[in-house]
């Protein structure tokens, strides 16, 4: 039998024999097996983490560097903004495919035990990669209910929560299919709207969160919309808070976490890591080749949540990110602006730089380098797609 990669996992403070990385073993089933293999072929064994500078010269880190691949991907960006109902009905498909591809190699979605979860990905959502596989598609932008379709539809007892931008400021229909209406529930909210503060704040306009914790999965995968606001880094920074806030408010003791992230390399994502991998007993990580192949961006899959080995620090880490929300929500910015953007020491209550450049260094190589390897090969053979005239 050809060997397979076991996983790119390991628990952690535990030093990995790399010649025993590999064993005869029964990879996913189904049609993501040749993806398995893909994402984890070529990885190798830990080492010091290149500086930042460094980083960004290595193989790994192609994401559209030539000109005419950051005018293609701008191009994507733009169209992605213009939804198209048969563009929407096609995301959501490949929504689906995302979490089937995550599930089968990671097993995630439990088949007939009872199983509730809230989905936060379907706030905002980044259609540009989608293009790049239904070229002939006209783009267009978000299309919710693909990862809690796939749930649903796996697991008859399972029942969800979603939470999603209105309609009327930019958020889309709903497209969850019909029978599946009765086991979920959906609220129309921006989730930045909520009172996600260490204390209430009055006069804000802030609604209570509407949901209880107890979920067994949540679902991070939202995305700031472009045409929200001119400044869509202070969006997309008090979402990203306000998701993780959400998420750790909401997951059950035991409970498990998809987080969708870009460029573990940066270091706001290279503190999150070290967040999830701390509070949980088990934390790996998974580039979708089905559709994020190409781009910076893949998945934390945090498992046993409040069960790792620094779960002491669960309240004092959630107090520090709400803290640091409210900074987010009402600073008083540039140009009269309400609210200001990340700064670089702003989860330094989490981990510094400095000990994520040592000490975390080879933990974070481990959960990150197949993903530079993936995109690496992804990317190359876009390239060579594009050089034949595809």
């Amino acid at each position: 039998m050809a060997p397979t990669l076991r996983s790119f996992h390991l628990q952690k403070g535990s030093q990995m024999n790399w010649a025993s990385f590999y064993r005869p073993a029964r990879a996913p089933r189904g049609r993501w097996r040749n993806v398995f293999k893909l994402s984890l072929r070529d990885t190798h064994g830990p080492g010091p983490l290149p500086q930042e500078h460094q980083l960004a010269q290595t193989e790994f880190v192609t994401d559209g560097s030539k000109p005419s691949e950051q005018a293609y991907f701008h191009h994507q960006r733009k169209q992605a903004d213009a939804p198209d109902s048969a563009l929407q009905k096609a995301w959501f498909n490949s929504m689906k495919n995302i979490l089937e591809e995550i599930d089968q190699v990671l097993r995630c979605i439990p088949d007939r035990m009872p199983f509730r979860f809230l989905d936060l990905g379907y706030i905002y959502h980044n259609l540009c990669e989608f293009q790049l596989r239904l070229r002939s598609i006209p783009l267009g932008s978000c299309c919710p209910g693909g990862f809690s379709s796939y749930i649903l539809e796996k697991n008859s007892r399972a029942s969800g929560v979603g939470i999603s931008l209105p309609i009327e400021s930019g958020g889309h229909a709903c497209l969850l299919e019909e029978d599946h209406l009765l086991r979920f529930e959906l609220h129309w909210a921006d989730l930045t709207q909520y009172q996600l503060g260490p204390t209430f704040i009055d006069g804000a306009q802030l609604q209570n969160f509407p949901v209880s914790p107890g979920f067994d999965l949540v679902l991070i995968d939202g995305h700031p919309l472009r045409s929200a606001s001119s400044d869509i880094h202070l969006d997309g920074d008090r979402l990203l808070i306000s998701q993780v806030i959400a998420g750790f408010v909401s997951v059950a003791f035991g409970g498990t976490i998809i987080f969708k992230q870009s460029k573990p390399e940066r270091l706001v994502t290279s503190q999150l890591i070290f967040l999830f991998d701390g509070l949980c007993a088990e934390v790996r990580t998974w580039k979708p080749v089905c559709m994020h192949g190409t781009r910076s961006t893949f998945y934390i899959v945090a498992k046993g949540f409040g069960l790792g080995s620094r779960a002491l620090l669960r309240q004092q880490m959630v107090g520090g990110l709400m803290s640091l929300w409210v900074e987010l929500s009402f600073a008083q910015g540039s140009r009269g602006r309400t609210g200001r953007k990340l700064r670089a020491t702003d989860l330094n209550f989490i981990v510094d730089s400095k000990t994520l450049k040592t000490d975390y260094a080879p933990r974070l190589r481990e959960l990150s380098e197949h993903i530079w390897t993936t995109q690496s090969k992804c990317l190359q053979g876009w390239r060579n797609a594009q050089a034949d005239g595809f």
